[in-house]
């Protein structure tokens, strides 16, 4: 069906700069994907290159009480649109991202932001092959685009896409318990306003489980991220030579549940370690409501504790 909705979005703000291990940002309010899946804005059979939308308006307040300077308000407007074509095994897909923030592009690197604040830009282009039977599914994905993974804000932005290839495929079962039981792949170069030539590698375990009234979702992966040394979040880690492409390699694991109610109702918790330093973070979430249903808001609420890298 057509994607339009109202609603809050976690934004293109993400991890990636150290930061203390404890920092609070209060309140939060967005949506944040943590065992959540951006709808497949899949057109009506029989229509070529179907529009679909999505118009998010937020508001972000950050308070740091070890820093007072670092702390803002702000609210911005972001539209994406996006065409799809469909023929066969085959589907093809185009978007654009367009923003207005009322803070401008000029502190994109102070605040944390991977994308722009301002202006327009391509979202995705890309291509896919898919492939189902009654108990089998694979697919194989090209070009510019979101990362299928699932993953907690902290690890992964949702907004942020690569250019590269990805890739799901698993086993089901035709009586519907088992919705996924597979393997899943990204692989590319990261876009990021701050540059610095970030590549990505990772792979995912997923289970999930429909149970009428309840869906349980389980993963397990790792991470592999390379960039090139610089100034803000592409800074040399700890121990590394700044000269040096550096490189980190990160485990994560999550849970979460849905009630599927008329208002449905979803927990969750992931957990990260750095392979190297030993270092772990978690996150937490509570949402009411649903991403999945046009024109339905969702509200959540998420603790974090972050690592210093």
């Amino acid at each position: 069906a057509p994607w339009g909705q109202w609603g809050t979005s976690q934004g293109s703000r993400g991890a990636g700069r150290p930061v203390p291990r404890l920092r609070w940002t209060l309140p939060r309010v967005a949506v944040l994907a943590h065992g959540q899946e951006t709808p497949r804005l899949r057109p009506e059979a029989g229509r070529s290159w179907r529009p679909a939308w999505e118009l998010t308006l937020r508001g972000d307040r950050l308070t740091d009480a070890g820093y007072e300077p670092e702390s803002f308000r702000r609210v911005d407007l972001q539209l994406r649109l996006r065409w799809a074509w469909e023929s066969g095994n085959l589907r093809l897909e185009a978007g654009t991202r367009s923003a207005l923030g009322s803070d401008g592009n000029r502190l994109n690197a102070d605040r944390w932001d991977q994308q722009p604040s301002n202006g327009s830009q391509v979202d995705v282009a890309k291509a896919t092959w898919t492939e189902l039977s009654e108990r089998a599914f694979g697919s194989l994905t090209l070009g510019f685009q979101e990362s299928g993974l699932l993953a907690p804000q902290a690890l992964w932005d949702r907004n942020l896409r690569f250019l590269g290839a990805g890739g799901r495929f698993g086993l089901r079962s035709p009586g519907g318990l088992v919705q996924e039981a597979g393997f899943r792949v990204a692989a590319g170069r990261v876009r990021d306003v701050l540059g610095g030539r970030v590549n990505l590698l990772a792979g995912q375990l997923v289970l999930k489980l429909d149970t009428g009234p309840w869906s349980w979702t389980a993963h397990a992966d790792r991470w592999g991220l390379a960039w090139d040394a610089g100034d803000e979040r592409l800074r040399a880690l700890p121990g590394h030579d700044p000269a040096l492409r550096q490189r980190m390699t990160v485990e994560a694991a999550g849970v979460s549940a849905t009630w599927h109610a008329a208002l449905p109702l979803e927990a969750g918790w992931s957990g990260s370690r750095n392979r190297e330093t030993g270092e772990t973070a978690e996150e937490a979430q509570l949402a009411l409501g649903s991403r999945q249903r046009v024109y339905w808001p969702q509200l959540a609420l998420t603790w974090q504790r972050l690592s210093s890298t």
